[in-house]
Protein backbone atom coordinates (compact mmCIF):
# COMPACT_ATOMS: atom_id res chain seq x y z
CA UNK A 1 0.00 0.00 0.00
CA UNK A 2 1.26 3.48 -0.86
CA UNK A 3 2.20 5.71 2.04
CA UNK A 4 2.41 9.49 1.79
CA UNK A 5 5.57 10.33 3.73
CA UNK A 6 6.08 13.98 2.90
CA UNK A 7 4.21 16.99 1.54
CA UNK A 8 6.05 20.22 0.82
CA UNK A 9 5.76 23.37 -1.25
CA UNK A 10 8.69 24.65 -3.29
CA UNK A 11 9.33 28.11 -4.72
CA UNK A 12 12.27 28.33 -7.10
CA UNK A 13 14.64 31.24 -6.37
CA UNK A 14 14.73 33.85 -9.11
CA UNK A 15 17.75 33.57 -11.44
CA UNK A 16 19.33 30.66 -9.55
CA UNK A 17 20.24 27.16 -10.69
CA UNK A 18 18.52 24.30 -8.88
CA UNK A 19 20.15 20.94 -8.23
CA UNK A 20 17.61 18.22 -9.06
CA UNK A 21 17.17 15.08 -6.96
CA UNK A 22 17.28 11.54 -8.30
CA UNK A 23 14.41 9.40 -7.05
CA UNK A 24 15.63 6.46 -4.99
CA UNK A 25 14.35 2.88 -5.11
CA UNK A 26 11.07 2.29 -3.28
CA UNK A 27 9.77 5.84 -3.75
CA UNK A 28 7.48 7.70 -6.13
CA UNK A 29 7.41 11.50 -6.34
CA UNK A 30 4.65 13.61 -7.82
CA UNK A 31 5.21 17.31 -8.44
CA UNK A 32 2.18 19.49 -9.21
CA UNK A 33 3.11 22.77 -10.86
CA UNK A 34 1.22 25.68 -9.27
CA UNK A 35 2.94 28.73 -10.76
CA UNK A 36 5.70 30.08 -12.98
CA UNK A 37 6.97 28.64 -16.26
CA UNK A 38 8.88 25.39 -16.17
CA UNK A 39 11.21 24.02 -18.84
CA UNK A 40 10.98 20.25 -19.28
CA UNK A 41 12.05 17.85 -22.02
CA UNK A 42 8.99 16.12 -23.46
CA UNK A 43 8.89 14.08 -26.67
CA UNK A 44 12.61 14.81 -27.18
CA UNK A 45 12.02 18.58 -27.09
CA UNK A 46 12.37 21.10 -24.26
CA UNK A 47 8.98 22.74 -23.75
CA UNK A 48 7.38 25.29 -21.42
CA UNK A 49 4.76 24.13 -18.90
CA UNK A 50 2.54 26.11 -16.56
CA UNK A 51 0.34 25.49 -13.52
CA UNK A 52 -1.82 22.38 -13.45
CA UNK A 53 0.88 20.16 -14.94
CA UNK A 54 1.80 17.04 -12.93
CA UNK A 55 5.15 15.28 -13.15
CA UNK A 56 5.35 11.62 -12.10
CA UNK A 57 8.78 10.42 -11.00
CA UNK A 58 9.85 6.81 -10.43
CA UNK A 59 13.29 5.55 -9.26
CA UNK A 60 16.06 6.95 -11.43
CA UNK A 61 14.04 9.95 -12.62
CA UNK A 62 15.24 13.48 -12.01
CA UNK A 63 12.96 16.03 -10.33
CA UNK A 64 11.98 19.21 -12.19
CA UNK A 65 14.51 22.04 -11.93
CA UNK A 66 14.73 24.22 -15.07
CA UNK A 67 12.62 27.33 -15.61
CA UNK A 68 12.45 30.68 -17.36
CA UNK A 69 14.56 33.08 -15.22
CA UNK A 70 11.85 35.74 -14.99
CA UNK A 71 9.13 33.19 -14.16
CA UNK A 72 10.43 30.93 -11.34
CA UNK A 73 8.14 28.00 -10.80
CA UNK A 74 6.24 26.87 -7.70
CA UNK A 75 5.06 23.35 -7.05
CA UNK A 76 3.45 20.97 -4.60
CA UNK A 77 5.76 18.02 -3.85
CA UNK A 78 4.30 14.66 -2.82
CA UNK A 79 6.54 11.78 -1.75
CA UNK A 80 5.16 8.25 -1.51
CA UNK A 81 6.74 4.99 -0.40
CA UNK A 82 6.02 2.14 -2.82
CA UNK A 83 6.59 -1.23 -1.10
CA UNK A 84 5.67 -2.99 -4.36
CA UNK A 85 8.13 -0.96 -6.45
CA UNK A 86 8.46 -2.57 -9.90
CA UNK A 87 10.33 0.24 -11.62
CA UNK A 88 7.43 0.69 -14.05
CA UNK A 89 5.25 3.74 -14.52
CA UNK A 90 1.63 3.69 -13.43
CA UNK A 91 1.02 6.89 -15.44
CA UNK A 92 2.81 8.91 -18.13
CA UNK A 93 5.71 11.06 -16.93
CA UNK A 94 3.64 14.18 -17.58
CA UNK A 95 -0.10 14.71 -17.16
CA UNK A 96 -2.31 17.79 -16.83
CA UNK A 97 -5.06 18.55 -14.31
CA UNK A 98 -8.37 18.95 -16.14
CA UNK A 99 -9.47 21.95 -14.05
CA UNK A 100 -6.21 23.81 -13.53
CA UNK A 101 -7.70 26.14 -10.93
CA UNK A 102 -8.72 23.13 -8.85
CA UNK A 103 -5.08 22.01 -8.72
CA UNK A 104 -4.27 25.19 -6.78
CA UNK A 105 -6.99 24.69 -4.17
CA UNK A 106 -6.03 21.01 -3.87
CA UNK A 107 -2.40 21.94 -3.20
CA UNK A 108 -3.36 24.43 -0.51
CA UNK A 109 -5.71 21.96 1.18
CA UNK A 110 -3.21 19.09 1.21
CA UNK A 111 -0.38 21.18 2.65
CA UNK A 112 -2.59 22.31 5.53
CA UNK A 113 -4.06 18.85 6.15
CA UNK A 114 -0.74 17.00 6.11
CA UNK A 115 0.59 19.11 8.97
CA UNK A 116 -2.59 18.68 11.01
CA UNK A 117 -1.90 15.70 13.29
CA UNK A 118 -5.62 15.07 13.79
CA UNK A 119 -5.90 13.68 10.24
CA UNK A 120 -5.60 9.93 9.72
CA UNK A 121 -2.39 9.49 7.67
CA UNK A 122 -3.46 6.26 6.01
CA UNK A 123 -6.74 7.78 4.91
CA UNK A 124 -4.93 10.88 3.68
CA UNK A 125 -2.45 8.78 1.69
CA UNK A 126 -5.29 6.97 -0.04
CA UNK A 127 -7.16 10.19 -0.77
CA UNK A 128 -4.19 12.14 -2.14
CA UNK A 129 -2.95 9.38 -4.43
CA UNK A 130 -6.46 8.53 -5.60
CA UNK A 131 -7.11 12.18 -6.48
CA UNK A 132 -3.94 12.72 -8.52
CA UNK A 133 -4.35 9.28 -10.12
CA UNK A 134 -7.92 10.20 -11.12
CA UNK A 135 -6.68 13.40 -12.74
CA UNK A 136 -3.90 11.52 -14.55
CA UNK A 137 -6.35 8.87 -15.79
CA UNK A 138 -8.74 11.57 -16.99
CA UNK A 139 -5.89 13.24 -18.87
CA UNK A 140 -4.93 9.99 -20.60
CA UNK A 141 -8.55 9.33 -21.61
CA UNK A 142 -9.15 12.79 -23.08
CA UNK A 143 -5.74 13.09 -24.75
CA UNK A 144 -6.18 13.13 -28.54
CA UNK A 145 -4.91 10.17 -30.53
CA UNK A 146 -1.29 10.56 -31.52
CA UNK A 147 -0.46 11.43 -35.11
CA UNK A 148 2.85 9.58 -34.87
CA UNK A 149 3.07 6.93 -37.61
CA UNK A 150 2.59 3.33 -36.53
CA UNK A 151 6.08 2.51 -37.79
CA UNK A 152 7.56 4.86 -35.16
CA UNK A 153 5.27 3.48 -32.46
CA UNK A 154 6.67 0.03 -33.25
CA UNK A 155 10.19 1.45 -33.25
CA UNK A 156 9.95 3.06 -29.80
CA UNK A 157 8.31 -0.04 -28.31
CA UNK A 158 11.08 -2.18 -29.80
CA UNK A 159 13.81 0.09 -28.42
CA UNK A 160 12.21 0.15 -24.96
CA UNK A 161 12.19 -3.66 -24.85
CA UNK A 162 15.47 -4.44 -26.63
CA UNK A 163 17.88 -1.58 -25.82
CA UNK A 164 20.38 -3.96 -24.11
CA UNK A 165 20.89 -5.82 -27.40
CA UNK A 166 23.48 -5.03 -30.07
CA UNK A 167 21.18 -3.16 -32.46
CA UNK A 168 22.16 -1.72 -35.83
CA UNK A 169 20.16 0.90 -37.71
CA UNK A 170 19.10 -1.88 -40.11
CA UNK A 171 17.56 -3.78 -37.20
CA UNK A 172 15.54 -0.72 -36.21
CA UNK A 173 14.36 -0.10 -39.77
CA UNK A 174 13.34 -3.74 -40.16
CA UNK A 175 11.30 -3.62 -36.96
CA UNK A 176 9.64 -0.38 -38.09
CA UNK A 177 8.88 -1.96 -41.45
CA UNK A 178 10.43 0.83 -43.54
CA UNK A 179 13.73 1.65 -45.24
CA UNK A 180 16.65 3.18 -43.37
CA UNK A 181 16.39 6.58 -45.15
CA UNK A 182 12.62 6.69 -44.53
CA UNK A 183 13.17 5.81 -40.88
CA UNK A 184 15.63 8.68 -40.47
CA UNK A 185 13.23 11.10 -42.14
CA UNK A 186 10.18 10.11 -40.06
CA UNK A 187 12.14 9.96 -36.83
CA UNK A 188 13.47 13.49 -37.20
CA UNK A 189 10.09 14.84 -38.29
CA UNK A 190 7.94 13.29 -35.56
CA UNK A 191 10.37 12.52 -32.72
CA UNK A 192 12.84 15.35 -33.23
CA UNK A 193 15.86 13.06 -33.15
CA UNK A 194 17.63 10.29 -35.05
CA UNK A 195 16.94 6.59 -34.32
CA UNK A 196 20.51 6.22 -33.04
CA UNK A 197 20.12 9.06 -30.53
CA UNK A 198 16.75 7.76 -29.36
CA UNK A 199 18.34 4.37 -28.66
CA UNK A 200 21.33 6.00 -26.96
CA UNK A 201 19.08 8.15 -24.78
CA UNK A 202 17.09 5.10 -23.66
CA UNK A 203 20.30 3.30 -22.70
CA UNK A 204 21.64 6.29 -20.79
CA UNK A 205 18.38 6.90 -18.94
CA UNK A 206 18.26 3.27 -17.84
CA UNK A 207 21.92 3.38 -16.81
CA UNK A 208 21.25 6.49 -14.73
CA UNK A 209 18.35 4.73 -13.01
CA UNK A 210 20.53 1.72 -12.16
CA UNK A 211 23.35 3.90 -10.87
CA UNK A 212 20.95 5.71 -8.54
CA UNK A 213 19.03 2.67 -7.31
CA UNK A 214 21.47 -0.29 -7.28
CA UNK A 215 25.01 -1.15 -6.16
CA UNK A 216 25.94 -2.84 -9.44
CA UNK A 217 29.42 -2.13 -10.78
CA UNK A 218 29.63 0.53 -13.49
CA UNK A 219 31.04 -2.04 -15.91
CA UNK A 220 28.07 -4.36 -15.36
CA UNK A 221 25.59 -1.51 -15.78
CA UNK A 222 27.34 -0.47 -18.98
CA UNK A 223 26.98 -3.97 -20.41
CA UNK A 224 23.40 -4.41 -19.16
CA UNK A 225 22.36 -1.22 -20.95
CA UNK A 226 23.77 -2.22 -24.32
CA UNK A 227 27.15 -0.47 -24.43
CA UNK A 228 29.98 -2.37 -26.12
CA UNK A 229 32.54 -1.24 -23.54
CA UNK A 230 32.69 0.86 -20.39
CA UNK A 231 34.84 3.56 -22.01
CA UNK A 232 32.17 4.31 -24.63
CA UNK A 233 29.54 4.33 -21.90
CA UNK A 234 31.47 6.76 -19.70
CA UNK A 235 32.06 9.19 -22.57
CA UNK A 236 28.39 9.15 -23.57
CA UNK A 237 27.24 9.50 -19.95
CA UNK A 238 29.49 12.49 -19.28
CA UNK A 239 28.38 14.18 -22.50
CA UNK A 240 24.70 13.72 -21.61
CA UNK A 241 24.77 14.48 -17.86
CA UNK A 242 27.98 16.56 -17.45
CA UNK A 243 29.40 14.14 -14.88
CA UNK A 244 30.96 10.69 -14.76
CA UNK A 245 28.90 7.61 -13.79
CA UNK A 246 30.90 7.34 -10.57
CA UNK A 247 30.43 11.02 -9.78
CA UNK A 248 26.72 10.78 -10.46
CA UNK A 249 26.34 7.77 -8.18
CA UNK A 250 28.28 9.43 -5.37
CA UNK A 251 26.25 12.65 -5.46
CA UNK A 252 22.95 10.74 -5.60
CA UNK A 253 23.63 8.11 -2.96
CA UNK A 254 21.24 8.13 0.04
CA UNK A 255 24.10 9.06 2.41
CA UNK A 256 25.10 12.05 0.29
CA UNK A 257 21.50 13.24 -0.02
CA UNK A 258 20.91 13.00 3.73
CA UNK A 259 24.19 14.75 4.48
CA UNK A 260 23.31 17.68 2.22
CA UNK A 261 19.59 17.85 2.98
Amino acid sequence: MLELTNVSYFRAPRHHNINPHIIQAGFEYIEVLTGGKLLFEHNSKEQIFEYGTMFWHIPGDMTIHKYLPDFPYECLCLRFIRPDDTGKRAFPRLTVWENREESLSFSDKIIKSFHDESFDRQLMSQYVYSKVAWEATSFVRRKPASDIPMSLTRLTAFINSNYPEDLAIEDLAKEAGISVPHLHSLSRKFLGSSPHLILLDKRLQEARRLLATTNEEVKRISSACGFMNVETFCRAFRKKFQTSPGGFRKSNSPKHILKNA
